[in-house]
């Protein structure tokens, strides 16, 4: 019975081992290009030389990736590639809590299962890949924390807690939006926990909440007073979050995207596991219970189609992990065929879709040759000390890469104060190209400062302003072109 035992364990490490490679070589192979696939690679770029120069980060961001992607430049010896390293590497931790979450219901094939469908999930492979690499490599941060709620009658409660209390440390000074689904999933187990508890624990424990969030409002204040701003203007007027919502995406697009895809998963999948649920509720743990219900809340409001496009994508891309915690419990806890089949089916179909879903566009700065063009327009000109370039957005980043100068979102080239600035230049592309829309992406960015120099006067790297301003006509005296780019010199 030993051997066999201990069989099983090397069989299940082997796998899961396996499955962990392939996760990694899959994100590998789609940024092999000198691109990053998204609008936002760049920014990684500007960010991580700005801490390697100036021990500072260039935009006002949350600091911990950086400083890690960073920790990888200086070992690999190039930006970009540890960049790409990071955005394939960092995900493909969350294999370990995932691990050992699975591996406590003692089914041989279900670590390396759940660590396949997190790892080459749609949403991580085409929407997450070099845009929002802070998002993806704070979520294991997530599954760690879910590793510790369901060890909870195991461990000893002040172990727990300060667990708890570090995991959610990193993710402060990681990403907002994983501190938010994090406080959701936390804050739901908390609230679920008492369930049986009388009145005056449930007061206590909403009281602790509310403190939480607090603090959580103060740290944000402090560390990024933009995404500060954003929250309260968001918690003052919770109307914006259905403006323009999801829905009429999909109800006026001719083809399923991977965001739309996700919302249907979502969506589908809370509800039917909801049902599964309820009706082995006795088979679980009664902490297990509680993250299983926080979990699938937390996946059917972040995946609502009524939720407006500024927010969907991110909050709907993080559901993800929250429907994947429910779904390794639950389908480790349950004993009954069909409820395991409903799981099982499920997850496979959320698998196999990764095929048809990488047919399609993924969102790009450039072409090939636009990107090629706009290497050579750097490599002719020099932009003057104390200057500054407007361009659109992704074009920005790149410029901030290319000419270590500071830039701004040519929307906003009318309302951002430039005076201070000896000298204004703008890229203009003398064709269009249109960016694919494989899974979403960020909007626009306001003025920015790559040199640490000036605070962006509006939003920071993941914000999408509700108000743009309309494209403006931007002149000036031309100083170069090439078949698809102009630097214009404004004054």
């Amino acid at each position: 019975m030993a051997h066999t035992s201990q069989n099983i364990k090397r069989y299940s490490l082997t796998t899961s081992l396996l499955a962990v490679v392939v996760g990694i070589v899959a994100k590998l192979s789609l940024t092999s290009a000198d691109l990053l696939p998204g609008l936002d690679g760049a920014y990684y770029w500007v960010q991580v030389r700005s801490v390697l120069s100036n021990f500072t980060l260039a935009f006002s961001d949350l600091p911990l990736i950086f400083w890690i992607q960073a920790g990888i430049a200086k070992l690999v010896g190039n930006i970009p590639l540890a960049v790409r390293i990071s955005d394939a590497v960092l995900p493909a931790i969350s294999a370990i809590p995932i691990y050992l979450i699975a591996k406590k219901y003692r089914k041989p094939f279900l670590p390396a299962i759940a660590i396949l469908i997190v790892l080459l999930h749609p949403v991580q492979l085409y929407f997450f890949t070099g845009d929002f690499i802070k998002n993806e490599a704070t979520i294991p941060v997530v599954f760690f924390m879910a590793l510790v709620l369901v060890n909870w009658d195991k461990k000893s409660k002040r172990f727990s807690i300060l667990s708890l209390i570090g995991l959610t440390s990193l993710i402060v000074i990681s990403h907002f939006g994983t501190l938010l689904l994090a406080f959701s999933l936390m804050g739901g187990w908390a609230l679920l926990q008492l369930r049986k508890s009388g009145l005056k624990f449930w007061l206590r424990g909403i009281a602790i909440s509310v403190v939480a969030f607090g603090a959580l409002l103060a740290t944000l204040a402090i560390l990024v007073p933009t995404r500060y701003e954003r929250l309260v203007n968001f918690l003052t007027t919770p109307s914006v979050i259905f403006q323009n919502p999801a829905l009429d995406r999909i109800l006026h697009s001719p083809s399923i995207s991977v965001m739309t895809f996700a919302i249907y998963i979502g969506q589908v999948a809370s509800l039917i596991l909801g049902v599964i649920t309820w009706y082995s509720r006795s088979k679980f743990t009664f902490s297990d219970l509680s993250l299983v219900i926080s979990s699938l809340i937390t996946t059917f409001i972040f995946s609502s189609p009524f939720i407006g496009m500024e927010w969907s994508d991110r909050l709907t891309g993080l559901s993800t992990v929250s429907l994947s915690i429910a779904s390794i419990i639950i389908f480790g806890s349950v004993e009954i065929l069909w409820q395991k089949s409903l799981v099982g089916l499920l997850a496979a179909v959320t698998l196999l879709s990764t095929l048809p879903l990488s047919t399609l566009e993924m969102k790009r700065v450039f072409s090939d040759q636009e990107y090629s063009d706009f290497k050579e327009l750097a490599t002719h000109v020099e932009i003057s000390n104390n200057s500054v370039v407007v361009a659109r957005h992704g074009v920005e980043y790149l410029s901030a890469w290319e000419f270590s100068t500071d830039v701004v979102l040519e929307t906003y080239y009318e309302s951002a104060d430039l005076s201070s600035y000896d000298s204004v230049y703008y890229i203009q592309e003398l064709h269009t190209f249109a960016p694919g829309n494989g899974g979403g992406g960020n909007g626009q960015k306001p003025a920015q400062s790559p040199n640490g120099k000036r605070p962006p006067e509006k939003g920071a790297k993941g914000d999408i302003p509700t108000d743009l301003p309309k494209k403006v006509e931007i002149t000036g005296e031309t100083i170069y072109s090439n078949s698809s780019f102009a630097l214009v010199r404004v004054r």
